[in-house]
């Protein structure tokens, strides 16, 4: 079969024929490692096998929105515009495009029990979200927390480099934060997708190990295999990388082996693994394809006194 003639008529082309293999990809995957006897980590995996409900919603809606043609073609004029004055994560707050998704509140607070983490024993829980883009995940982990407790109030607060972002954290009652030194004694904590992208991981383990209360938790979600790119700055690097195989042997480890790599850097900067998991990081797609995903470490963790 030839490729249509035309922009518009090969993009459309090109999804018909990319939605056809996610429609037969066999999700499961996203969910499966490989836990050896021997891996020192394995008995604080938690396991979620496929996607649920709440999962399946999300990648349903993710592929209804991507065949608005119109809503596509304007995002993408109004791209081409304002990336000479703003950075593509502000690009994404103002358009309200790009929403991740990477576990549901069930799923979320199963892997926050299992770590040690239930919302019952507080009245109150600072909670503080580093890197909280769009908030659309923060309003799942809230939705996680009150599972257990309905009745628990949640003093949240955010951190967020863009100030589109901001500005929609604020809208959602979040309080956003200059800098982590402005909280103190946060029960509970999420860094999530953001030590690949921040300037400097190793200060920001060491932040969040100052802030966490002594019997709080962080839920922490890490792209692997780990690549780092900084958006902020001219050259892209970090002043140090989280892992120091990168970058030259990115790529070259499984992700069990990546992962125990980088649970001993949790562990070097005083935290305790208490449990953890894979799933899929899923972001909303656009004219090629109904959605894109990467691999996601989750892990949560505790203070070592």
């Amino acid at each position: 079969m030839n490729m249509p003639r035309g922009t518009l008529a090969r993009a459309i082309y090109t999804k018909f024929h990319n939605d056809f293999y996610l429609d037969k990809y066999d999700t499961k995957l996203w969910y499966t490692v490989n836990t050896d006897p021997q891996f020192a980590y394995r008995t604080t995996f938690v396991p979620f096998e496929q996607p649920d409900d709440v999962t399946l919603e999300w990648l349903e809606h993710a592929k209804n929105s991507s065949t608005n043609i119109y809503k596509h073609i304007w995002h993408a004029l109004a791209r081409q515009f304002l990336q000479f004055f703003m950075t593509q994560t502000d690009i994404n707050g103002f358009l309200k495009r790009g929403s991740m998704f990477i576990l549901s509140e069930h799923q979320f607070a199963i892997l926050l029990k299992e770590g040690g983490f239930d919302s019952q024993r507080y009245d109150m829980v600072r909670f503080v979200d580093i890197g909280a883009g769009d908030g659309e995940i923060s309003a799942v982990l809230l939705k996680a927390l009150r599972l257990s407790n309905p009745d628990v109030i949640i003093d949240a607060y955010a951190t967020e480099a863009s100030w589109t972002m901001r500005e929609r954290l604020k809208k959602m009652n979040f309080k956003v934060l200059e800098r982590l030194d402005e909280v103190s004694n946060a029960q509970f904590v999420s860094c999530l997708n953001v030590l690949d992208r921040c300037i400097d991981p190793i200060q920001l383990l060491e932040d969040i190990h100052t802030i966490l209360a002594p019997n709080g938790r962080c839920v922490i979600a890490l792209v692997l295999p780990y690549m780092h790119y900084v958006e902020s700055n001219s050259s892209h690097m970090p002043i140090r990388p989280l892992m120091n195989h990168w970058p030259g042997k990115a790529k070259q480890y499984s992700f069990e082996s990546e992962a125990a790599i980088f649970f001993r850097v949790l562990e070097n900067v005083g935290f305790r693994i208490e449990s953890w998991t894979k799933a899929p990081y899923l972001c909303e797609g656009d004219l090629r394809q109904s959605y894109y995903w990467l691999i996601d470490l989750v892990v949560v963790v505790s203070k070592i006194s």
